[in-house]
């Protein structure tokens, strides 16, 4: 198989021809935060704009949808890098519940996990205003899944696994900018026909936004993503 070398924060690293600067790390034990990067994705979503870096002679780029290139030199963390990242996180955490302690996947959560590592405090950014609550409304229309939107980072993980393991996705975005949210689909007879009730869409979101009810709600299963 066809290698690529370059160098990370000064570190050489190889890497397969193909692969995305956010693996090259990841396999160089060299952390970028991330949390939408889905490894199976044919086309990276790069949502949660978290994995920026800094390669030279291009600026920043998002490492996870980047492949990698012969001599290419990578820097995850200057100070251009910290501060949008920083800028990013806030994005996030912007509109989110951050009542870690009453929420249901306290110590599970993936953001409440990268919040850690990267030390930084979940605390509501200043400088961003708050979202008017009559645009966030509980989703309960979903027999199988409860959509929360306050919880969502819109990081498209379970469209995408919705989309891989069935084929039509029931899961897709609607709205643009801070009132983007996650749809459910409101057809009954849609959902009991085609959603396996496999419960795949809520096991790999990162927060609590999507949360299984019904026989979901105590049933373990998962499905294989091929």
């Amino acid at each position: 198989m066809q290698q690529v070398e370059l160098t990370i924060d000064e570190k050489p690293v190889k890497a397969k021809a193909g692969a995305k600067i956010l693996e090259a790390a990841s396999a160089a034990e060299i952390y970028i935060p991330n949390l939408c990067y889905i490894p199976e994705a044919e086309l990276p979503y790069g949502g949660c704009r978290l994995c920026y870096v800094h390669v030279e002679g291009r600026g920043l780029v998002t490492a996870c949808t980047l492949p990698v290139q012969n001599g290419m030199k990578v820097h995850t963390q200057t100070p251009e890098v910290i501060r949008v990242r920083r800028t990013a996180y806030k994005l996030l955490i912007a509109y989110h519940n951050l009542d870690c302690r009453a929420c249901w996947k306290n110590k599970k959560c993936d953001l409440q996990k990268l919040a850690a590592k990267v030390k930084v405090k979940l605390k509501r950014p200043e400088d961003f205003r708050e979202l008017p609550t009559e645009f966030l409304p509980l989703d309960t229309t979903n027999p199988y899944i409860t959509y929360d939107p306050i919880q969502c980072i819109i990081c498209g993980k379970c469209v995408w696994v919705c989309s891989q393991l069935h084929g039509e996705p029931l899961l897709d975005f609607a709205y643009r900018g801070n009132k983007t949210r996650l749809t459910l689909s409101q057809d009954a007879s849609l959902v009991e026909e085609k959603c396996p009730s496999c419960g795949q869409c809520a096991a790999v979101c990162p927060t609590a936004a999507l949360r299984p009810q019904g026989p979901l709600a105590c049933d373990d299963r998962s499905a294989e993503v091929g």
